[in-house]
């Protein structure tokens, strides 16, 4: 019997049709000779520690950190019917076709399930992308021998296990070394959950500490042939300072006063034909950036209207996909495909209308193809747009209209880059004359707000000048402005910082070591609204409108884990780990190798751990307050109080008033200016607030 092992029910019933399997039971589908039935999601889990280590029933620190040997996975309790059903149809199979989504995760819940039951036959792999009957009858035709996919499974395997391995022996070490034993005093330390929360409490603190400067700006505006523009003075050198700003206003003044009404001379124009090539097709998380940015929606929201879509629907292809490109083969689907949008939608018909296929679009790159393409709809027509709930149908139309849009061509404009000198003073502007709209036509509308490039919207028209007209100015006027503080993070520009951790890190050489890898960051499209999910339901970020900020909880827990140990925050170091796994799927390093690497770094730490344990009075503040309720309220939105700022106080510099900050060395805590490099004051750490500085 060939038995086809899916993810959930839904998979199997689609399959089942196309395989002859017909007779539905509680639990598979069966037909000749061929078997279809399916997992609920992951049936089996990772042991706990104490049945590695039974004293560590009661989180006992002496017997940390745990490093199994010989891993042990348990049947959930509540799937255990249907793995007793699984684990009996395996041992009757002659083959098994794993039909689990296609990523790692399906590779594992299928795999582990087939470990447990002792099952050894020949494995195929069905690689679904899409769920309508089009993708399904070509899979079938084309299925891959299981070797292709088994380093997948070793990979899932390591980031469960590093998963694992690191929250479980860090929280219970955490907690026991410096947590209060009150109600909610937990300290989680996760591989990915702890760097993102770092990342959320460091710009925090940068916002709270930021002292605002003074600029000033000079707004200008020359009539050239009866319409007024807007131009950019060029100052000479040594004007700006080194953020690029004038804080002399007296400089400013004096021009304004110096070319007031003055007639300048047009001495430079520069007319090319530019264009702006069509936005690449979505993968998850450049679609839940988006939907985060124009909608609001939360990251885990959209991957749920996406699997919707995916699996209920059968309009869009498999959704938790980190590329951005389809194979070139998918090109001779785009009739189809357009003809079922036309049919859901008769609102597009128009700009179906209006596609060209002559050329295919840079999205179609058969060497840009990773484990999955990108995220397009499906030729299913059998569907309503009324059946889709408020987000699903903001969603799908992301998804359709960048798919649309590559079928329009390139946005096409000529920039003219005008030049104009007054009283010996240079002034410049930059125009965009749209001469074809191309893609940007399916962005029109009720879509305007979904454009990539929001500063179009404001696009300036330059008269038709040439060299020596004339330019009268009729605005100089002086304006006082402040430098801004960072902006917090919203869900979209998190899962971007999360994905391109690189830009994140300060450290030159980390950075470099960073941009050398390809698309390493931190989780994984499929995971990232996961983790942000968690440290929402554990109350260590709170949600203002769009903004995330730090409970004094999640800060706090920063401030412990950064004087313990602050590889535990560095985003570097996740980064480096998912890095490893990277290459445990590609197959050029084993899975061995990597648990042998984390389990003798998780004995040194936990060796560091203990020998520190206790010597800290912020554990209290990190796991709770004296009752050992967790403390849940914002740090920032007009707080003063940071994870740098024991009890709420702010120490201000001795030398120039700005607030010091908390910062960690090789030798450990200190204070220091937050006005570095132009102030170098610093201070020892004395139990959270700068102590005395050495007379020596």
């Amino acid at each position: 019997m060939k038995l086809y092992i899916c993810e959930k029910p839904s998979q199997a019933k689609v399959i089942a049709k196309h395989v002859g399997a017909t007779r539905a039971n509680q639990h598979s589908i069966v037909g000749s000779n061929v078997t279809v039935t399916w997992c609920i999601g992951h049936m089996l889990e990772q042991a706990p520690p104490e049945f590695y280590q039974p004293e560590l029933k009661t989180w006992n620190i002496d017997f940390l950190p745990v490093v199994p040997t010989q891993w042990q996975m348990q049947i959930k309790s509540k799937t255990q019917e249907q793995y007793r059903a699984v684990a009996t149809l395996l041992k009757s199979a002659s083959e098994v076709v794993i039909s689990t989504d296609a990523d790692r995760e399906g590779e594992v819940i299928a795999r582990e399930v087939m470990q447990l039951s002792n099952y050894r036959g020949p494995v195929s792999r069905l690689w679904i992308g899409a769920l309508d009957d089009v993708s399904v009858k070509r899979v079938l035709a084309d299925v891959r021998h299981g070797s292709k996919t088994l380093s997948l499974y070793f990979s899932g395997l390591g980031r469960s296990r590093a998963d694992w391995l690191v929250g479980m022996n860090l929280t219970m070490a955490l907690t026991k070394a410096y947590g209060t034993g009150g109600k909610g005093s937990v300290l989680h330390c996760g591989r990915v959950q702890t760097p993102v929360l770092a990342l959320i409490v460091r710009r925090e603190r940068a916002i709270q500490t930021f002292v605002p400067k003074t600029f000033y700006v000079i707004n200008v505006a020359f009539e050239m042939m009866g319409t007024l523009v807007t131009v950019n003075w060029m100052p000479a050198a040594g004007v700006l300072d080194k953020d690029g700003h004038v804080v002399d206003r007296s400089v400013l003044e004096l021009l304004a006063k110096k070319i007031k009404d003055r007639v300048g001379r047009v001495t430079d124009v520069q007319a090319t034909p530019e264009r702006e090539p069509i936005p690449l097709l979505y993968s998850l998380g450049s679609l839940q950036r988006d939907a985060s940015r124009i909608h609001g929606i939360k990251a885990q929201a959209v991957l749920d209207a996406c699997q919707v879509l995916y699996e209920k629907h059968k309009v869009t292809t498999y959704p938790r996909t980190d590329c951005e490109y389809v194979p070139v083969s998918m090109f001779a689907d785009v009739p189809q495909i357009l003809s079922a949008l036309s049919s859901i939608s008769s609102s597009i018909k128009p700009l179906v209308i209006a596609t060209k296929l002559e050329k295919m679009s840079r999205a179609f790159n058969d060497k840009k193809i990773t484990a999955h393409h990108a995220i397009i709809p499906t030729s299913n027509p059998d569907f309503r747009l009324a059946d889709l709930s408020a987000i699903e149908l903001k969603v799908y139309e992301l998804i359709r209209t960048r798919y649309l849009a590559q079928f329009l061509g390139d946005f096409e404009f000529t920039k003219t880059v005008l030049r104009l000198v007054c009283e010996n003073e240079s002034f410049t502007q930059t125009g965009k004359t749209p001469t074809f709209i191309g893609w940007k036509r399916a962005y029109e509308g009720a879509m305007a707000d979904v454009r990539e490039d929001a500063e179009d919207s404001a696009m300036i028209m330059l008269p038709a000048v040439k060299i020596g007209d004339q330019a009268i100015n009729r605005k100089a006027d002086v304006a006082s402005k402040k430098t801004k503080p960072p902006k917090r993070y919203t869900e979209g520009t998190l899962l971007g910082a999360m994905e391109f951790i690189d830009k994140e890190i300060d450290d030159l050489r980390l950075k470099k070591i960073m941009q050398n890898k390809e698309k390493t960051g931190i989780g994984t499209d499929a995971t990232r609204s996961s983790i942000i999910e968690g440290l929402f339901k554990r109350e260590y970020i709170i949600a203002e409108k769009r903004n995330l900020l730090p409970t004094q909880r999640g800060a706090q827990l920063i401030e412990l884990i950064e004087k313990i140990e602050p590889s535990l925050a560095d985003p570097v170091l996740t980064a480096i780990w998912e890095d490893k796994l990277a290459q445990i799927e590609a197959g050029t390093l084993t899975l061995e190798a990597y648990e042998s690497e984390l389990g003798q770094w998780l004995r040194d730490l936990i060796g560091r751990i203990k020998a520190k344990a206790g010597t800290m009075q912020v554990a209290a503040r990190a796991s709770g307050n004296a009752n050992g309720t967790s403390k849940a309220q914002p740090t920032g939105a007009g707080r003063s109080n940071t994870a740098n700022q024991a009890g709420g106080a702010v120490f201000p510099c001795s030398a120039c008033k700005k607030p010091l900050r908390l910062r960690t060395s090789a030798r450990g805590p200190f204070w220091g200016c937050s006005g570095y490099p132009d102030c170098k004051e610093s201070r020892p750490d004395d139990n959270g607030k700068p102590g005395v500085k050495p007379a020596y």
